[in-house]
Order: structure tokens, then sequence, then C-alpha cells
């Protein structure tokens, strides 16, 4: 039986995949690991920032624990960060790749530079007020360091050394990692494949879940 590694995304945890495995176990064997400081064991948290070169170095001592030595992989969101490093550092280890509302592609707006120049110009200014999205707000200071490292970081690069057959399947709906940026992955990728969820958001797997196992098997099991 083969091996799926499943990563979840920023701020979920091991059980992020839940409502799908019990489907993906019947052909596979399945590791969901935590990444730390997102788990549900409150001691899983670095007490220092993190960068996306330690996350995929925690990955690889993962899989040497639980002696895999090949397998695919079904990341989400963040996990698709993780996913890039890994499958460039060793692509041989590595065999199919389903992303689903994959980051990685940097993005900015015009708009959110200039809220980042204003953001700059009120700090030097004496301005105080926290700014940032909810979720950053909650985190420690560690944590925003982390969060900053991560999506300051940009891997077409890395992307571009992809050659591993890979799915990728977006949500039409998706605000977070839009359409717009899997196109761009399956451009720059050597060996990827698009499909569009048109009922879905940025957790595809969650919107349309019959279909998601459905594409994944398939793919996974040709």
């Amino acid at each position: 039986m083969k091996t799926i590694l499943l990563l979840h995304g920023w701020g979920g945890n091991e059980n992020s995949f839940a409502p799908i495995l019990p489907y993906l176990s019947k052909h596979f064997r399945c590791l969901a690991p935590a990444f730390p400081m997102f788990g549900c064991d409150s001691d899983n948290q670095p007490d220092t920032p993190w960068t996306l070169d330690d996350y995929t170095n925690f990955i690889q001592e993962y899989l040497v624990t639980n002696n895999v030595e090949k397998c695919h992989i079904l990341a989400h969101s963040f996990g698709a960060r993780v996913t890039a490093l890994l499958v460039t550092r060793n692509p041989a280890r590595f065999e199919k790749l389903v992303l689903t509302g994959a980051a990685g592609i940097r993005r900015r707006k015009f708009s959110t530079i200039i809220k980042i120049k204003l953001y700059k110009l009120r700090k030097k200014l004496g301005y105080k007020k926290q700014s940032g999205s909810p979720d950053y707000k909650k985190l420690t200071n560690s944590g925003k360091k982390t969060f900053q490292n991560i999506i300051n970081r940009d891997l077409k690069s890395e992307i571009k050394q992809i050659n591993n057959p890979t799915l990728l399947i977006f949500g039409r709906n998706d605000n977070a990692t839009p359409v717009k940026l899997g196109k761009k992955w399956v451009k720059i990728s050597q060996n990827a494949n698009l499909l569009v969820y048109n009922n879905s958001g940025h957790f595809a797997y969650l919107d349309e879940t019959s279909r998601f196992i459905k594409d994944t098997c398939e793919f996974f099991l040709d």
C-alpha cells in the first residue's frame, strides 16, 4: 500500500483532513503530521521564529521517523509551500502531488503596497494601532515573525524545478489563493494540470468533498 503525506494549511492541524481520511485510507497509508505552532498538542510550539526551511526540515525528519522512503503528497495552502521545498530537495523521494489552494507564488496588489507604505509612515510618526488580519493579530510575537518569514518567500524558482506529476485543485471562489495563482503555477511548473471547482472556496476538499476524493484517488491510482 502506497503512502500519502497530507500537509495541512496555515492555522490547520493534524485533524484538518479528517473528513476525507476514511476514503483515502481505503487505498493508501495516510500520514497527517501537525506543523509546529498549529498542532492540537499545546507543547508543539517553537520558542523562536521559524522559516520555511525549518518546516521542511521538520517534515523530512518526520518521514525518516515513520520509515517513509517514497510517497505521494496531498497538500493544502501553506502545505504546498513546504511541498515545493521538499520536492526540489529530493524529487525522487516523492511521486505524485495533489495541491489544493496552493500557496507559494507571492502576490501583492497595488492597494496592499499602499497599505504597507502607510503603515510604515504611521509607525514612524508614533501611531501604534495594530494592523493585520484577525488571525495575524492572534499570533505571538514569535508567531508573527514566522508568518512574515513564510509569506515573504516567493517559491517561483522552486516551482519551476518540479517535474513530478502534479494535480492542482483550486476553488473558483477562493480569495486567499485565487485561481490565477493556480494558472501561474501550471505555467511555470514542468508537469502540472489544473482543475477549478466552481462551487468551492479555499477549502475545496470540504466544499466539494465527493468530487475531490474522486479526482484525488483517480490521479494517485492511475
